[in-house]
């Protein structure tokens, strides 16, 4: 974002009565203004042009993700950010930096101060996080579970941690820790991070999906856990909802 748009956008946290979701993508367009501050009633069309403006997604990735949001967790082409957390229908089990549902209707929205350090620590001090490590997080959360998660969910949550990678990663394939901190830990766009440089579109996330969905499948199949594999397309399809939910 250019420092103007940062300027006119100033990070202000939520507050007590103001609805935020698993997702620290949308988390922090509410709360830099890009989205209503409050994370209610937000229109179709006002959530695919916050996305576009800030994250750099096309024009049809936008709204193929935003329609997904809107048509599962949504009221008559509207959405409050909170029902993104209703149980197994984006949410998942093993979220990054959320605690799971625990046989609530709905998961926490807060961030989990001890999942966030865990998530953390994974990243190298000096070089950051790549899609490798974050596919590798993926692979550690999910089998800290007692049960594991159903393939599309699963699939969901190695979408996530590609889109993340897209949105976050600097010119070395890297995330640095600090961004990481800010975005996941503070809900907020980071000091030093700007959009990405080129529009990320379908093929775009595709590929990364299906990149993070072969990481996380090879990992199964040598310690004799698999889930079946799917195709690349099918990875990214399922994974189309993901924006919503960020944190994989």
């Amino acid at each position: 974002m250019s420092t103007s748009n940062r300027t006119s956008h100033p990070f202000i946290p939520a507050t007590p009565g103001d609805r935020r979701s698993p997702c620290p993508a949308l988390n922090a367009l509410a709360n830099h203004g890009y989205l209503p501050r409050n994370g209610q009633n937000i229109g179709l069309w006002h959530l695919i042009r916050a996305v576009q403006e800030v994250y750099n997604l096309s024009f049809i990735l936008a709204a193929l993700i935003a329609l997904a949001g809107i048509l599962l967790c949504g009221h008559a082409l509207r959405l409050d950010l909170d029902a993104l957390a209703i149980h197994n229908k984006i949410e998942h089990d093993a979220s990054l930096v959320h605690a799971d549902a625990s046989g609530q209707q709905r998961a926490p929205t807060e961030v989990d101060p001890k999942l966030l350090k865990s998530f953390l620590s994974h990243a190298d001090p000096q070089r950051g996080m790549s899609l490798y490590d974050l596919a590798q997080v993926r692979i550690s959360r999910e089998a800290q579970l007692a049960h594991p998660l159903d393939l599309i969910h699963s699939q969901i949550g190695a979408a996530e941690a590609a889109l993340c990678w897209l949105l976050l990663k600097q010119d070395t394939g890297r995330i640095p820790s600090i961004i990481l901190l800010q975005w996941y830990g503070e809900e907020r766009l980071p000091d030093n991070w700007a959009r990405p440089r080129h529009v990320i579109g379908l093929l775009d996330a595709r590929t990364k999906a299906a990149e993070v969905a072969h990481i996380m499948n090879s990992h199964r199949k040598s310690t004799c856990r698999g889930t079946p594999s799917s195709s690349s397309l099918s990875v990214f399809v399922l994974g189309l909802r993901t924006i919503f939910k960020c944190d994989p």
